[in-house]
């Protein structure tokens, strides 16, 4: 391109936006690489060689987030074609009108800063409530970690089965925020509070004078979390009939609100939990039907008591949360707190530990750095008898010969730390290399 071309076209592009110009293909190129900030870039084609096009491609492959737009003073159908499948946002025949082009560049800087803006929302939404929040490596995880990585991946119907406080509504939020629906509405629901009298009203909404009381229209919950997410939680609490007019929406993708006649389309991926196991979902917890329609992606996830290996990081990572927001100074849990906490199951799971690590963060002295044992027993005993009871060894079956006393201690502290060894010889006070020598050569 000219000089005189390059500068009238940069004259008439400087009301969209700053504009820099360049002389050819490699200096082109290099501030792309150099100027982040780059969000459209103008090729003047001369000729039909292709060569224009060529440094398309490699813009392009440099940097994706680029729109391109090709003038070209040889426009031909099949150089258009070419341009599009190379790339280009939009070819655009010399001459043309200034009008024309200044809308046209208008539109697609226009979209790049929605997509930025899109893309910054996805990221903030992640960063709130992503995998990152979930704090594991236990190995029983690991196959609820890659099932929701998987189900992220896709609008499949997902149904999260677990114990009351292991952490499936967390599951849930990272599913939707990771996935193309992240940046769209997330309504969750506890099917076990709804009124029973109100269920279908909350669920699919109703139409002004549907019942006594309904004064005003009401889109209900599925309308709420159109284009997005509805979480359904302790679905299994669900009566029987209305079990059946959530079958229907999720096979029709329709509602149809009380009272009313007509039905709604809706677009809203679901995922249900429960607290129940998934034989006691099959033989009665939901209908057959409906179940199978929810369950083409199941999520278990343990209990706490079978994943003792994550207690440290957890309150590890309860602890940095109260730093951050200045609540106390503890840094830590000393050693032998640590081993008292294993040897407790953990009714309450994970929501439990956060409940102790709060308690800790809200009683201890403003200048306490560490979680003592002495610190969990106080708050064990305030638990109640059964939590005590639930730390107490069993001694019944406790051998008196030496010998037979190291076997029963190791068998004891892997079945405390749910098979993990290094976790084990920690409980134990010996190195791991020393706790594999002593370990039978089939375990």
């Amino acid at each position: 391109m000219d000089s005189g071309l390059r500068d009238s076209l940069a004259a008439l592009l400087a009301g969209c936006g700053p504009v820099s110009c360049a002389a050819g293909s490699m200096q082109a190129l290099e501030q792309l690489e150099l100027c982040r900030t780059i969000r459209l870039l103008v090729l003047f084609e001369v000729s039909d060689d292709f060569t224009t096009l060529d440094l398309l491609e490699e813009a392009r492959r440099r940097r994706p987030d680029v729109g391109v737009l090709v003038l070209s003073r040889a426009p031909t159908v099949q150089h258009a074609t070419e341009a599009i499948r190379r790339g280009a946002v939009d070819f655009v025949p010399v001459p043309y009108s200034e009008e024309v082009l200044r809308k046209e560049v208008v539109r697609i800087l226009e979209a790049a800063e929605l997509r930025d803006h899109v893309d910054q929302l996805r990221q903030l939404v992640t960063e709130n409530y992503g995998f990152d929040h979930i704090v594991s490596e236990s190995p029983r995880m690991r196959s609820a970690f890659d099932r929701a990585l998987a189900a992220s991946r896709s609008d499949t119907p997902v149904l999260i089965l677990g114990e009351t406080g292991t952490g499936k509504e967390l599951f849930a939020r990272a599913i939707h925020a990771s996935g193309r629906r992240g940046t769209r509405a997330y309504v969750p629901v506890n099917c076990a509070a709804l009124p029973a009298d109100l269920i279908e009203s909350e669920l699919f909404g109703h139409r002004r004078g549907a019942f006594s009381g309904a004064h005003h229209d009401h889109p209900g919950l599925f309308v709420a979390a159109h284009g997005g997410t509805l979480f359904l939680d302790e679905i299994s609490e669900l009566p029987s009939d209305a079990q059946a007019k959530l079958l229907r929406v999720v096979q029709d993708g329709e509602v149809r609100h009380v009272g009313g006649l007509d039905s709604r389309r809706v677009d809203v991926r679901i995922i249900a939990a429960s607290n129940r196991t998934q034989a006691s979902m099959r033989d009665g917890g939901l209908r057959q039907d409906l179940f199978y329609r929810l369950s083409v992606l199941i999520i278990d996830i343990p209990p706490l008591r079978e994943r003792l290996d994550d207690v440290p990081l957890l309150v590890a990572y309860f602890l940095a949360g109260l730093r951050e927001r200045g609540v106390c100074q503890l840094a830590r849990l000393d050693k032998d707190a640590l081993d008292l906490l294993l040897q407790y199951s953990f009714p309450g799971n994970v929501r439990e530990l956060q409940n102790m690590v709060e308690s800790m963060g809200a009683t201890l002295s403003s200048t306490s750095t560490s979680i003592r044992v002495e610190d969990v027993r106080d708050w064990l005993r305030r638990r109640g008898s059964h939590a005590l009871a639930a730390t107490s060894a069993s001694t019944f079956d406790v051998p008196l010969k030496l010998n037979e006393l190291e076997t029963w201690a190791i068998a004891e502290a892997l079945r405390r730390a749910a098979g993990n060894k290094r976790l084990a010889a920690r409980l134990l006070g010996i190195s791991p290399d020393t706790l594999y020598r002593k370990l039978p050569k089939d375990a």
